[in-house]
């Protein structure tokens, strides 16, 4: 076993896989309230994983490295720059300076910075001023074999891409240098990362910079105050004055003590090594607490989209119930359809009273099928044109009401925002009703004349016409007497007619399972309709899925973590 390995023991390097896997598996695929938070945490956790933890276990050997990090313009890049003994990293006027993390190594130490080992997401460049994003390389002799000094960008940019690579490249080393200024050590900025450093256990020297001389005692017991609450007390303090630079570089002797120390440091192996393990130690103790955290964000997701599931399921079942009563209570009989009806069987003394035969309704509507008086075709097309509209009401209500439901949640609000054709129904709804409301008619049709051919029936059909009693039959199946409660008195009695007439053509019994087959087969067709309203947000759901018990997976790692440690 190497020495990078003897701090973590076979329990300990299986659990660390694990917590690999499960946090490569994670998703965070919706916006719900904690999104931010949780796929910073996923990505914090990730990069330290692949940027630190792994390469520390799993390489015979890593270089040692050395981050210098700090606030915006406390003087990192000058620092580096004088450590190295020339320019290599851009300081000046220009905020931020440090844009991307500059690695300053030994050449004998080049593989180890190649792209699928350290931060390997970032390309390569070997140009300080590049304003690409990457990872700046300067192999440079003076620089110790197994030692690399990193210059972050700033922790404080205004860039938010430059405080997190900034972050993530100090969470990769060994060893920080922090810098900050005589009249900033105090922010909050800095503190935030020191006391991530202390959590785990990172060591750190604290670089003073631009001390005024008569200010250096006072500001050096205030610091060491301030890192003694934070669990750094025993962080060394190097105060550097406010000097003249030297060509770009702080003069040998205000750096000395700093260079020393760096040089000491990488050159005992016991104390190197030292380090290294309770840094990576410390790492490796805070993790559980890290995916434990994480676990209660991706939770969260696992939540989210449940609710927006089940939120769909109850609006589309509802929709279904509401189905067979929106087409059986009489309400597409009501407006033009009931006064097509009333021309269609007469209206003068059918609803003051039925007229003592039927046989007498029965001319009348022979009359229309023979051409004295054609009110079969309106009353048909009144009811199709009813029924259509109808069921566009119910196919564009569910779609509302999705949105309404989704709308009550970030999640849901981000997903509508993001996806256009989840607001309203699709482009083809009115050609598809049409369709199938067309195409219910046309199997209305059909039954009549598959019935017409049988003896009992025929005389009857032939009587009243085909087109006749499609009309009434298609009339009567949207009236049901038990949902038949908000119908208005006009539709209850002329459904009440026509279901007469029905079982006056085919008998009673053949009338009732035939109206209220003609019924179920329009029933079957509009929930057809706004089935497929639902589509696009099963679609949605479908491309924002997380994988199932995701949280728990996480928190079984995290605990099994703890008890190899």
């Amino acid at each position: 076993m190497t020495e990078s390995k003897s701090a973590v023991t076979p329990p300990v390097g299986q659990a660390l896989n694990d917590i690999v896997k499960r946090v490569s598996e994670t998703r965070f695929t919706l916006r719900t309230d904690d999104f931010e938070d949780g796929r910073a945490a996923h990505s914090a956790l990730t990069a330290e994983l692949n940027d630190y933890v792994l390469p520390r276990i799993n390489r015979a050997r890593t270089p040692f490295l050395i981050a210098v990090g700090g606030s915006t313009g406390a003087g990192k890049s000058t620092l580096v720059n004088s450590l190295v003994g020339r320019t290599v990293s851009p300081a000046g006027v220009r905020r931020p300076t440090t844009g991307n993390p500059v690695v300053i190594h030994n050449p004998a130490d080049a593989k180890f910075f190649d792209s699928e080992h350290f931060l390997p997401d970032l390309p390569r460049s070997t140009d300080p001023e590049s304003t690409r994003p990457g990872v700046v390389l300067i192999p440079d002799e003076s620089v110790e074999s197994g030692t690399a000094i990193l210059d972050c960008p700033d922790i404080d940019s205004i860039s938010a891409t430059n405080r997190e690579l900034s972050r993530r490249t100090l969470l990769s080393a060994d060893l920080w240098l922090f810098v900050t200024t005589a009249n900033r050590y105090a922010d909050a900025a800095p503190w935030t990362l020191l006391k991530t450093a202390a959590a785990r256990s990172t060591s750190v020297a604290i670089v003073l910079d631009r001390v005024p001389p008569e200010a250096n005692r006072e500001v050096r017991h205030h610091l060491s105050s301030l890192l003694a609450e934070a669990g750094l007390a025993n962080s060394p303090i190097f105060s550097v004055a406010e000097l003249e630079l030297e060509d770009g570089l702080l003069p040998h002797a205000a750096i000395y003590p700093i260079r020393s120390w760096v040089a000491q440091v990488g050159a005992e192996g016991a104390s190197l090594q030292r380090i290294r393990s309770r840094t990576l130690s410390g790492a490796v103790a805070a993790l559980p607490g890290r995916v434990h955290s994480l676990a209660g964000h991706a939770e969260a997701q696992e939540q989210a989209h449940a609710a927006l599931a089940s939120s769909v399921d109850t609006v589309f079942r509802t929709a279904d119930s509401r189905l067979a009563e929106v087409f059986s209570d009489g309400r597409v009989l009501h407006g033009e359809v009931n006064a097509r009806w009333q021309d269609f069987v007469g209206t003068g003394q059918l609803f003051r009273g039925l007229e003592p035969t039927m046989a007498r309704m029965r001319d009348r509507i022979s009359a229309a099928v023979t051409g004295k008086h054609d009110a079969a075709t309106p009353l048909h097309i009144a009811i199709l044109r009813s029924a259509a509209v109808s069921l566009r009401e119910q196919a564009i209500g569910v779609v509302d009401d999705v949105n309404s439901e989704w709308r009550n949640t970030a999640a849901g609000a981000a997903l509508i925002d993001e996806q256009p054709e989840l607001r309203h129904v699709g482009s083809g709804l009115e050609g598809a009703v049409k369709s199938a409301v067309s195409g219910w008619s046309d199997e209305v049709n059909a039954l009549v004349r598959d019935l017409g051919q049988g003896k009992k029936s025929k005389a009857r059909i032939l009587s009243f016409g085909v087109a006749g009693v499609c009309a009434v039959l298609e009339y009567a199946a949207f009236w049901d007497p038990q949902h038949s409660g908000t119908a208005e008195p006009a539709a209850r009695q002329g459904a009440g007619v026509a279901l007469s007439l029905a079982e006056t053509i085919f008998g009673e019994a053949e009338a009732r399972e035939l109206i209220a087959s003609i019924r179920q087969r329009f029933l079957s067709a509009a929930a057809g309709i706004v089935a497929d309203c639902r589509a696009p947000f099963d679609n949605a759901l479908r491309l924002s899925a997380v994988p199932a018990r995701q949280a728990g997976a996480l928190r079984s790692s995290g605990e099994r973590l703890e008890v190899a440690l």
